[in-house]
């Protein structure tokens, strides 16, 4: 207990010092800030317009491909909030940071993630938030507390899916010495999930669905959301988001086992 007292000490020391980096420089914040709301702007924009011209994509209104997109963008901005420095592994390893983690005394893994707190993107699960309501409300979806203890249930998973993806392919790092562009690559495959599957070729659907499952942090939960999905989606969505960490770590361990020292 009093080990779990000092780690949610620490936490908090991290996200002192999160906020305090973020306010130190309030331009250079608030352009951030502006800059990933128009990054995203752009990418719903240009979706919207093309639903706007076909009247959808697929069986999908353009309603139903907001709340979609919203879905994607939230568990993709709290992970950007939160848990950013799993794109620093390959750097950490290469510039000896990673060192210096070992020989304090905290979790390696909290540490690494303690590094760097990105709240500008606060602003996108914001907008994302807005989307979903605006989709909601405009698609005539049904949506009772149960759906939205549900939402929240899915945002979470999602973070999970999200996240445990990142650091698997970041992990790589222990063992490739470039291993951040596969990393990269998986970030653009993240893309497929922002829009209905059913619209690309079957490899893309199975390859985000049963291979690199990004499909269930936006896709599955928002067809269960709008009534076109079976109850498989929650339980299935809550698997992944448990099973996906442990194999994360695990593979975060097995890389660590490996590490001996800056240049791995």
């Amino acid at each position: 207990m009093k080990k779990l007292y000092y780690y949610l000490v620490m936490m908090k020391a991290y996200m002192r010092i999160g906020i305090i980096t973020f306010t130190e420089y309030p331009l250079d914040s608030i352009i951030w800030c502006v800059a990933m709301f128009a990054r995203e702007a752009a990418s719903f924009f240009g979706i919207f317009f093309i639903c706007k011209m076909l009247g959808g994509l697929g069986a999908w209104t353009l309603y139903e491909i907001c709340i979609l997109f919203g879905m994607a963008m939230i568990p993709e901005a709290i992970g950007q909030c939160f848990f950013d420095s799993v794109w620093n592994i390959g750097t950490f390893i290469r510039d000896g940071t990673l060192d210096k983690f070992i020989v304090r005394p905290l979790p390696i893994i909290m540490q690494l993630l303690g590094n760097r707190y990105t709240f500008q993107a606060i602003i996108t699960i914001i907008s994302g938030g807005i989307i979903i309501y605006y989709g909601i409300y405009h698609a005539m979806v049904s949506f009772t507390i149960g759906k939205f203890l549900l939402l929240i249930l899915f945002i979470i998973c999602g973070t999970s899916i999200n996240t445990s993806i990142y650091l698997i392919f970041n992990s790589l790092n222990f063992w490739i010495i470039q291993g951040n562009d596969i990393a990269y690559l998986v970030l653009t495959i993240r893309q497929f999930a922002k829009y209905p599957i059913t619209i690309f070729p079957k490899v893309v659907g199975i390859t985000i669905s049963y291979v690199i499952p990004f499909a269930f942090v936006s896709y599955y939960p928002t067809l269960y959301l709008i009534g076109k999905g079976t109850v498989f989606i929650p339980i299935c969505t809550v698997f992944i988001a448990i099973l996906l960490p442990l194999i994360a770590i695990w593979i975060w361990n097995c890389g660590m086992k490996k590490y001996d020292s800056t240049g791995t």
